[in-house]
């Protein structure tokens, strides 16, 4: 016969009951529903405004280019960023360059620095912009007056995603870059703001 003292009872085995383990599954889908579609949006709105800022800083980097070297110096649209001698494309600012303008042509000739290559945003991404594709800065940080023939320079730029114009209070999920007449640009996630640029763009996306 076993001691008393050395007699141990059977541990008690812990788990879940249904009930227990059907209410955790239940509260888990719940936050799981609610957390997806919050997270996809705020990765959506990272891109957007990643985009956004990136042709932002490209376009204040050319207007402050262009003052410290005294010469033209533009971003333009391009098909191919990685190019060895990229081109303009005249197209939506999927993708772009700064390049020196010396000869003010609103063209990136062989002799011509290229300052720097923005490749394409993400597929999800769509780019709308009003005329040419292209903003150009004289030395005196105001933008040149296009070339004889040449195209129009862009005033408005939409970047958007599938979800397209959609109103947030008194914000849209899509973003605008708006170029002032002064050379001045910044981005807006105003809805009035946004609507008046897709005017000039056209919808966003189609």
């Amino acid at each position: 016969m076993t001691p008393t003292h050395l007699y141990k009872p059977p541990a008690r085995m812990a788990g879940f009951t249904l009930l227990e383990l059907m209410i955790t599954v239940t509260v888990a889908a719940i936050l799981l529903g609610i957390g997806v579609p919050a997270f996809s949006d705020i990765i959506r709105n990272n891109r957007l405004t990643a985009g956004s800022n990136d042709l932002l800083h490209s376009t204040q980097r050319a207007r402050s280019e262009a003052v410290k070297r005294q010469t033209t110096v533009a971003v333009c649209a391009t098909a191919n960023a990685e190019e060895e001698q990229p081109s303009c494309s005249n197209g939506a600012f999927s993708q772009w360059v700064v390049f020196v303008d010396s000869d003010g042509d609103w063209m990136i000739d062989d002799e011509e620095e290229v300052l720097e290559r923005h490749g394409a945003l993400p597929a999800s991404v769509t780019v709308r912009n009003d005329n040419g594709g292209i903003v150009s800065y004289a030395a005196n940080g105001f933008p040149t007056p296009p070339p004889a023939g040449g195209v129009s320079p862009t005033r408005n730029v939409v970047i958007c995603d599938s979800r397209g114009n959609q109103q947030i209070g008194t914000n849209s999920t899509a973003r605008a870059m708006l170029i002032e007449g002064t050379g001045r640009t910044r981005v807006s996630r105003n809805f009035d703001e946004v609507t008046a640029a897709i005017g000039q763009t056209g919808d966003c996306p189609r």
